[in-house]
C-alpha cells in the first residue's frame, strides 16, 4: 500500500496522486486530502494513516509518498509510524519556500479559499526533522536538479548517507520524471 501525500494548495485528486495511483497498480496508492493548517494536516494525516495500517490487510508495510510540502510531512510522519517513505522535490525549508505565498490562497483542484499566514508558517517548525540520518527510516528521495523552487541540493544534503538519492538532470518542481520515478517506488518498494 502506498499513501501519496500532495504539496501546498493542492489536495488528493492532484495529477501526480492520480497519475501514481494508475502507474503503482495493482498496489493500492490512497491520496487523501488534508488542511492547509499544519497542525490540522498533521493530526488529519495521523488519524488517516492509523486508519489505513489498521485495515491493511496485506502483509506489505504501507510506503509514504509525498511531494513538495507532503514530503516535509512524509518526513516527519514517516518516523511516528515507522514507515519507509519516498520525497518527491521535498520541501525541507518551508519556512523560507512559503514565505513568499503567505495570505489568501485558492485551491488548484478543490477552488477553495483558504488563509495561510506567519502563524502556519511558524507551525510549521514543529514537525521539521533538520537531522533526518540521526533516527533513519528506509527513505528514497527523488530529486529534479532543474526545480526552480527548491534547491535540490538541501535535500540530497540532508539525506546523503541515510537514503537512496536520485537526481534526475533536467526537470522542475513539478517534477518530470514520473516514469522512471515509478520504476524507482516500485523497486524501492519490494527491497525495503
Amino acid at each position: 500500500m502506498y499513501i501519496y501525500l500532495h504539496g501546498f494548495n493542492s489536495s488528493g485528486d492532484s495529477a501526480k496522486g492520480k497519475y501514481f495511483a494508475q502507474s503503482l497498480a495493482p498496489v493500492a496508492v490512497h491520496t487523501p486530502s488534508y488542511p492547509s493548517d499544519p497542525d490540522a494536516a498533521i493530526t488529519h494525516l495521523q488519524h488517516r494513516l492509523q486508519q489505513l495500517w489498521q485495515h491493511n490487510t496485506t502483509a506489505d508495510t504501507p510506503t509514504l509518498i509525498g511531494s513538495s510540502l507532503g514530503g516535509f510531512y512524509a518526513q516527519f510522519l514517516a518516523r511516528q509510524f515507522n514507515m519507509s517513505v519516498v520525497l518527491i522535490n521535498p520541501a525541507l525549508q518551508p519556512a523560507l519556500t512559503l514565505a513568499p505565498y503567505l495570505g489568501w490562497q485558492t485551491n488548484f483542484y478543490t477552488s477553495e479559499r483558504d488563509y495561510f499566514g506567519k502563524v502556519q508558517l511558524e507551525r510549521l517548525m514543529h514537525y521539521d526533522i533538520p537531522l533526518p540520518c540521526a533516527q533513519p527510516v528506509s527513505t528514497l528521495v527523488l530529486l529534479d536538479a532543474g526545480d526552480e523552487l527548491i534547491d535540490y541540493r538541501i535535500a540530497q544534503a540532508r539525506y546523503t548517507g541515510c537514503a537512496k538519492i536520485i537526481v534526475y538532470p533536467g526537470g522542475n518542481h513539478q517534477f518530470q520524471h514520473l516514469r522512471e520515478a515509478t520504476a524507482a517506488i516500485q523497486d524501492f518498494h519490494k527491497i525495503k
